[in-house]
C-alpha cells in the first residue's frame, strides 16, 4: 500500500518516513502550547480580592455610624461600655432610673407655667461621670413636635447640680393651650453616631365653676370645709373651681388635700376676708391653686404651707412664725403681697416641684426676723425681685444655697 508525500504529491511507501522527491519529512508537526499561568494567577486575585472587599465590608458595617430611637430610654453602647440615657421632669424618678414617657399637667387656658426636661446618663448601673461622656457628644438640644405656634418654648440645655442626677438639663415653658407634644431629645456622637429619647407632654386645658355666698353657705371655717367636701364629691375633677368668699374671718386651720379649688377673698369695699389659722395645700387635681386678696393674720406658726403648686396675689402675711411656706413637692409664685411681722415671712424648702414662677414683684417685706429664706430650692433659673421692698427686717435675704436672684430692681430701705 503506497501514500502521497505530504508536500510534493509523490507517491511514496506507506512506510516512508521523508520523501526522495522533495527530501521534506512527512511527519506532522504538533503545535503544543505551553499552559496559560496568568489565568491561575487572575484567579488567585479575583479571589482575594473578593475576599478584601468582604472584610472591608464587614469592617464598615461594624463601625458604620448608627441611629438609636426610643421612647424614654436608650441604651447605646461604644468602645468604654454601656451606656443607658433617661429622661423625665422628675429628679427623683431619674435617682430611680425611670423614664417618663408620659407627662399630663392641667391649666387653665389663660395661665403660663414651666417644668423642668431632665436627662440622665448611667453607665453600668451608676451614674456616669458626665464630663467623660459629654466629651464624647458633637451636640445636645431638645425639641418640641409639633409644637404648633410655638406652644412650647424650650431654653438649651446645661448642667445644674440642683437637679442631680440628671446630666443635663432644659427649661420648658408652656400655657394652658399648648396642648400635646413630643419632647424629643438629640445627641449627636462625635462618632457619628446619634442618640433619640421622646416623651409625650400634654397640657389639658381647664373649665371653670364658681361659687358664691349665693350658692352655698360660707360663714364659717366648718361652713367652708363642708364646701369643699362637696366640691370633692360633685365636681369633675378637671374642673377649676373658683370660691368667691365673704368678708368674714376664718378661725381655725384648713386643708386642701384631695383637689385645687382657687379662693378669693372679698373687695367689694366692706372688709377683707381673713383667715387665722394655717392653710395647707395637699392637692394633686388640678395642679394649681390660686388665692387671691386673702388676709393670713396669726400668732406663730405658719400662714400658709403648699406641698402642691400655689399662687398667692394681694394677700397679706402678719404675726406668724413663718408667713409663707413652700414644703417639700410644692411651690407658690408670688405677687403684690405683703409680709410684715414674722419670724420668717417667705421660705422656699422643696427638693422638687410641678411649677414654678421666675418672679417675685412687687411685694412688700416689712419688720420681718428674716424677709425671705432659702433653705433648699433646686434649678438654675433666677428669681427676679422687681420692684419689691424690703424694709426694717433684721435680714432681708436668707440665701445660704447661693440660689440665683436678681435684684436689679428691688428696693431696699
Amino acid at each position: 500500500m503506497r501514500k502521497k508525500c505530504i508536500h510534493c504529491g509523490a507517491e511514496l511507501p506507506e512506510e516512508a518516513a521523508f520523501c526522495p522527491h522533495c527530501a521534506q519529512s512527512q511527519i506532522e508537526k504538533v503545535e503544543i502550547k505551553p499552559p496559560r499561568r496568568w489565568r491561575k494567577k487572575a484567579m488567585i486575585a479575583s479571589v482575594c480580592t473578593l475576599l478584601g472587599t468582604f472584610v472591608l465590608l464587614a469592617v464598615f458595617l461594624y463601625h458604620r455610624p448608627v441611629t438609636l430611637e426610643g421612647g424614654a430610654r436608650v441604651v447605646y453602647t461604644d468602645k468604654d461600655g454601656e451606656y443607658e440615657l433617661i429622661i423625665g421632669s422628675d429628679s427623683s424618678n431619674l435617682a430611680n432610673r425611670a423614664p417618663e414617657e408620659y407627662r399630663s399637667i392641667s391649666l387653665p387656658a389663660d395661665d403660663a407655667s414651666c417644668l423642668p426636661a431632665l436627662l440622665g446618663v448611667f453607665q453600668n448601673g451608676e451614674l456616669a461621670d458626665v464630663e467623660h461622656f459629654f466629651a464624647k457628644v458633637e451636640s445636645c438640644m431638645l425639641e418640641a413636635f409639633p409644637n404648633e405656634n410655638g406652644a412650647l418654648q424650650i431654653s438649651d440645655p446645661i448642667y445644674s447640680d440642683v437637679f442631680a442626677p440628671s446630666a443635663r438639663e432644659c427649661d420648658v415653658f408652656f400655657t394652658g393651650t399648648s396642648g400635646t407634644n413630643q419632647l424629643v431629645w438629640t445627641l449627636k456622637m462625635k462618632n457619628g453616631d446619634t442618640i433619640r429619647l421622646s416623651e409625650t407632654f400634654e397640657v389639658v386645658t381647664l373649665v371653670h365653676q364658681v361659687f358664691t355666698p349665693e350658692d352655698a353657705p360660707m360663714e364659717t371655717i366648718e361652713d367652708l370645709k363642708a364646701l369643699l367636701n362637696r366640691i370633692d364629691g360633685e365636681v369633675p375633677a378637671d374642673t377649676i373651681v373658683d370660691i368667691y368668699l365673704p368678708a368674714v374671718t376664718y378661725d381655725g386651720g384648713l386643708t386642701m388635700a384631695s383637689r385645687a379649688v382657687n379662693l378669693y377673698g372679698c373687695t367689694d369695699g366692706n372688709g377683707r376676708t381673713c383667715f387665722t389659722g394655717t392653710l395647707s395645700i395637699r392637692t394633686d387635681s388640678p395642679s394649681l391653686v390660686t388665692l387671691c386678696d386673702l388676709d393670713f393674720l396669726g400668732s406663730g406658726g405658719t400662714g400658709l404651707s403648699s406641698s402642691a403648686s400655689a399662687m398667692i396675689f394681694g394677700c397679706t402675711f402678719s404675726g406668724w412664725d413663718t408667713g409663707a411656706e413652700v414644703a417639700d413637692g410644692g411651690m407658690i409664685g408670688v405677687e403684690n403681697c405683703v409680709f410684715q411681722n414674722n419670724g420668717t415671712g417667705f421660705r422656699y424648702d422643696t427638693a422638687n416641684f410641678s411649677f414654678f414662677k421666675s418672679g417675685f414683684p412687687d411685694c412688700s417685706f416689712e419688720n420681718n426676723g428674716t424677709g425671705v429664706q432659702f433653705a433648699r430650692l433646686p434649678g438654675s433659673m433666677p428669681l427676679d425681685f422687681s420692684f419689691t421692698v424690703f424694709s426694717g427686717n433684721e435680714i432681708d435675704i436668707d440665701n445660704p444655697i447661693d440660689y440665683p436672684l436678681d435684684l436689679s430692681d428691688a428696693i431696699f430701705q
